[in-house]
């Protein structure tokens, strides 16, 4: 934002000017001109009173959102944690390989790089991508206890 847009919203809001806005104003003709519709506007807007709602307006929203709430509401149970340990150890298990196999990657990823780009920018690019397949894997594997939680017969359903 330009000085002159934070002359503008600071009158359009009637907070009181700093000391840089302020000479700002002095020194500027196009805030000068502008600075008495913006404190007229200012004016406005806080004479203006906060219209209450409708009678009954709750009400009627909450007839109104029954049904879909209902219709999405979900059961709250107990999941069967026998089931969701299983899940997460066999979701473990490739993990080592899974790792080993995108270390590979980044770092033949890495010596591709630094032959054709600087060694710091071949650093950055690879680097990005090792936050991003962390960030993947980190996801996956946080969603395994949920999935499972959510196929077991005495699970949260939808």
């Amino acid at each position: 934002m330009s000085a002159c847009d934070d002359v503008r919203l600071a009158l359009t809001l009637g907070s009181t000017l700093d000391r840089t806005l302020a000479a700002h104003l002095a020194g500027c003709d196009v805030c000068r001109v502008a600075a008495p519709a913006a404190r007229a506007l200012s004016a406005a807007l806080a004479a203006d009173a906060t219209p209450l709602p409708p009678p009954g307006l709750s009400a009627r929203v909450l007839r109104a959102a029954a049904v879909p709430l209902a219709a999405h509401a979900r059961r709250v149970a107990r999941p069967d944690w026998w089931t969701v340990g299983r899940a997460v150890a066999v979701a473990l298990l490739p993990l080592p390989l899974v790792v080993w196999f995108d270390a590979l990657l980044v770092r033949g990823a890495y010596r591709v790089l630094t032959l054709v780009l600087p060694d710091a920018l071949g650093l950055y690019l690879v680097g990005s991508y090792a936050v991003v397949l962390a960030l993947l894997l980190s996801l996956t594997y946080a969603a395994v206890p949920l999935l499972a939680a959510r196929q077991t017969p005495g699970g949260a359903h939808v």
